[in-house]
């Protein structure tokens, strides 16, 4: 039995179609998988290899950085066991390098400022050019405005000789028209003298019987009418005169002021051309002489910079072998004082940090005490508020406080605790709120100097300073009095607050010297303000 091909060669051709493609797209596959892998294996690789890199610098600082101690290390036991004169060679050797030091300090200070020098002249140059193209911009402007008011000039030249034609023919016609006025005013008068003579003549004729009583009425009405018409007529005739006559007398006063205006007009565009010729003139030879003179100071300059750079060489062959010698030493050096200008710095900025916040929290109580009407003397750097009680201060003697301070108090406290702890930025930096008393320098009647250490003085200073304490005591007792209100932060203020008495050891300036009494002392100078008492806040724990 044999196998018959043409009989079977169509019925699997379709699938050994898509077997074959099926293989090549497994083919492709596998292709690209490999390609996949060996891409991960090498950038696995890579990373390790930069772990390793990483790892054998990390070991390579490690190892200089151990290197530097036991170096350090050699050269301080060397110097302890050193004698004086290699100490000494050691110091001035390091006294030299510091000279090289600032020396290469300066000198790269100085080649800094010769390189900004020479910005700034090519700055200047640059200025110096734009300063050229502007006056060569302002010059041809201005020789364009020239020759514009030099046509406006002419035109207005043309039109002031038409306003004088213009002026010639008004001034005829109102000569014409005055001859006019004056031949009818004659001709009036002729006819005035006309009907006059009429009038008599018809009288005459009346009289000799010539015309009745009625005739004679009749013409003189007639004639009287007749004169009357020609006069309205010629009066008709001169008023329409007149009236022309004013409106030319009108235009030609008209025409000469704008005649003179033109005129002073033309004039005055004559002066602004003349003006702006002598400006071009001034501008022509300031440029010439800005332009010579900073040519020679910027050729100067120039050299001056050639010399100075042939100075720099010599001067960085000389320090720059000691310089790379010692610029290990140096670099420590600087890493030091680098340290302790960061501490400063921070330490700088906390203070700078607290005076802001000291300022704002006085900023703030003033502003407070003002909206209330409180007197007191705040201190705008330190917060320090003295209060003001007016004449209502201690008496003498005593730590009893009157109805008026106790009013003082009951309004000032609540606004220096809402200045204080209003601010959630400031709150958490009040430490301690001190209420501080004080006392006059006066003790049974007399002065008493706060210098003096007689034993009788000494005593008027313990009990000044009981006092003192005593009062300041008073003003805490009557805040955290059960009784009183209840203010917003009192809470806040209460765990802060403390008392201290001053007596007079801090006093204001005596105006007189050892006054005999204590009446004596207190005409002078004020002792109730000498009881003053003063509330201060201290921040982070220190005033």
């Amino acid at each position: 039995m044999s196998f018959d091909y043409n009989k079977n060669k169509h019925a699997h051709s379709g699938d050994s179609f898509w077997t074959s493609y099926s293989d090549l797209f497994l083919g492709l596959s596998t292709i690209f998988l490999l390609l996949y892998v060996t891409a991960s294996l090498r950038t696995g690789t890579d990373a390790i290899k930069s772990q390793v890199d990483n790892q054998k610098l990390t070991m390579k600082v490690e190892e200089l950085q151990s290197q530097l101690k036991m170096y350090e290390q050699v050269k301080s036991d060397y110097m302890e066991k050193a004698d004086k004169s290699e100490q000494q060679e050691y110091q001035e050797l390091m006294d030299k390098l510091t000279l090289l030091t600032e020396e290469a300090k300066s000198e790269k200070e100085r080649l800094a400022r010769e390189a900004l020098e020479n910005e700034n002249k090519a700055l200047a140059l640059n200025k110096y050019q734009q300063m050229v193209r502007n006056i060569i911009n302002a010059n041809k402007l201005a020789k364009s405005k020239i020759v514009a008011r030099n046509d406006l000039i002419s035109e207005q030249d043309v039109t002031i000789e038409g306003q004088k034609r213009n002026i010639s023919s008004l001034e005829a016609e109102v000569d014409q028209k005055r001859e006019q006025i004056r031949e009818n005013e004659a001709q009036i008068a002729a006819a005035k003298e006309s009907l006059e003579q009429q009038k008599k003549a018809l009288l005459q004729a009346y009289k000799h019987n010539k015309m009745t009583k009625a005739q004679f009425e009749a013409r003189q009405k007639q004639m009287q009418r007749e004169s009357e018409e020609r006069i309205k007529s010629l009066q008709a005739t001169n008023s329409e005169y007149s009236s022309q006559l004013n409106q030319l007398s009108s235009e030609l006063k008209g025409t000469q002021q704008a005649l003179a205006q033109k005129d002073k007009e033309a004039e005055q565009l004559r002066g602004e051309a003349e003006g702006l010729k002598g400006r071009m003139e001034d501008l022509k030879a300031g440029f010439e002489r800005d332009r010579a003179r900073e040519r020679a100071a910027f050729e100067a300059e120039i050299r001056k910079g050639q010399m100075d750079a042939a100075e720099r060489a010599r001067r960085e062959g000389e320090f720059k072998a000691a310089a790379e010698r010692k610029e290990k030493e140096l670099q420590g050096k600087l890493a030091g004082l680098s340290g302790q200008l960061k501490a400063t710095e921070s330490a700088l900025a906390k203070a700078k940090e607290e005076l802001d916040a000291r300022r704002e929290v006085a900023r703030e109580i003033r502003k407070g005490f003002q909206a209330a009407g409180i007197k007191a003397d705040v201190d705008m750097q330190t917060g320090e508020v003295v209060l003001d009680f007016g004449d209502h201060y201690f008496d003498s003697d005593s730590a009893n406080l009157k109805p008026e301070m106790k009013s003082i108090i009951e309004k000032a406290m609540p606004v220096y605790s809402k200045s204080l702890f209003g601010n959630a930025k400031i709150a958490d930096k009040i430490s301690a709120v001190e209420i501080i008393g004080f006392a006059s320098p006066t003790y049974r009647g007399r002065y008493v100097d706060p210098r003096s250490n007689s034993p009788e003085d000494k005593a008027a200073l313990k009990y000044n300073m009981d006092l003192s304490y005593r009062r300041a005591n008073s003003i805490f007792s009557y805040i955290v009095e059960d009784k009183n209100r209840e203010f917003t932060h009192q809470r806040d203020l209460m765990p802060l607050m403390k008392v201290s008495g001053r007596s007079f050891l801090e006093v204001m300036k005596v105006q007189s010297r050892q006054p005999a009494s204590a009446n004596e002392f207190c005409k002078v100078n004020d002792c109730k303000k000498a009881q003053k008492v003063i509330v201060r806040f201290s921040m982070d724990g220190k005033k």
